[in-house]
């Protein structure tokens, strides 16, 4: 009896730690080879695995890896689903290339994940990458042959293009002064100002908000431009209402510049931060996002925009 207890309870662990298992989240690198010659060129390829409804952000590689390795080109980020829709599988390939010889250690690379409900952001990495690269043999005994002269080329549009601008230009400033002498021989003023109201950034935000809803762009397919508009009016509304730069600067520098006010609760922190986290997946990871996900992020953004209208009244009111 007390064997059959035990190989029971044995299984019942087993079977438990089977599906935490295969729920945590993997991150894998390979190169097509660790050795190379100087100049070829070698693909680099990169994927995540991770749970269903995980919010991901891909990390951004620029032109070059470490100081010497330069990156030629990368395909597109590839969204695999596995038949028990459990799993999504993101890969990109680098093409890579290097003009200096020797032994390289390609770091490993992070990427960051967070399982909702829960709000903690954690990571995963790849492993340490190790590429070795060798010049060629040069035979010294074959005679060395004289440099081959310049070939000529045709004209560019870049080499054409300084024409164009200075022949628009023209073309403008002659449009222009025959405006101007039309508005002087009529005597009317040649710019017109117009009175304009100016309204409350949070009220702008919310009316620009309302017609994006209206023209319901995920509903039609465009879910990236749905989530660029909606972070864009976003941007605007936090340089108006608190003067920062948020145009310019990525999701992470406009968290860290918003946390600095003291006046925002926490919670309205954390749905900018839901509004931005998503945005980057659909626009860098081609994540799509499910109809609830697209729906919430216009109410997290009308509730962020309400409730910091809200403390700046409460604050003019203390004042």
């Amino acid at each position: 009896m007390k064997r059959k207890i035990t190989y029971l309870l044995f299984w019942l662990v087993f079977s438990a730690a089977i599906p935490s298992y295969a729920q945590t989240p993997n991150a894998t690198a390979r190169l097509d080879t660790n050795a190379m010659l100087i100049g070829d060129q070698v693909n680099l390829e990169f994927s995540f695995s991770y749970p269903a409804q995980t919010i991901v952000r891909w990390p951004l590689i620029g032109d070059t890896i470490l100081q010497s390795i330069q990156v030629i080109s990368r395909t597109k980020i590839d969204t695999s689903i596995s038949p028990d829709k459990k799993t999504v599988t993101l890969h990109q390939k680098l093409l890579i290339t290097t003009f200096d010889s020797g032994f390289y250690t390609i770091p490993p690379l992070r990427f960051f994940y967070r399982q909702p409900p829960d709000t903690a952001v954690r990571f995963v990495q790849t492993e340490t990458l190790l590429l070795s690269v060798h010049t060629m043999a040069v035979d010294t005994t074959k005679i060395i042959k004289p440099i081959k002269g310049p070939l000529s080329v045709p004209l560019t549009f870049r080499e054409i293009l300084p024409w164009l601008i200075v022949a628009v230009v023209v073309i403008l400033a002659i449009l222009a002064l025959m405006y101007y002498l039309k508005k002087r021989k009529k005597a009317e003023p040649v710019f017109t100002i117009r009175s304009r109201v100016q309204l409350p950034p949070h009220e702008v935000a919310l009316k620009e908000l309302e017609k994006l809803r209206v023209k319901k762009l995920w509903q039609a397919g465009r879910t990236k431009d749905y989530h660029t508009e909606l972070t864009d009016i976003l941007r605007k509304y936090l340089e108006e209402r608190f003067n920062i730069m948020a145009l310019e600067m990525t999701s992470q520098e406009i968290l860290d510049s918003v946390r600095i006010h003291n006046n925002l609760q926490n919670n309205s922190i954390e749905k900018l931060n839901y509004i931005l986290m998503l945005a980057d997946l659909v626009k860098f990871a081609k994540m799509a996002p499910l109809p609830a996900e697209n729906e919430m992020s216009m109410e997290q953004a009308v509730a962020f925009v309400l409730e910091t209208a809200v403390i700046k009244e409460q604050n003019k009111t203390n004042d």
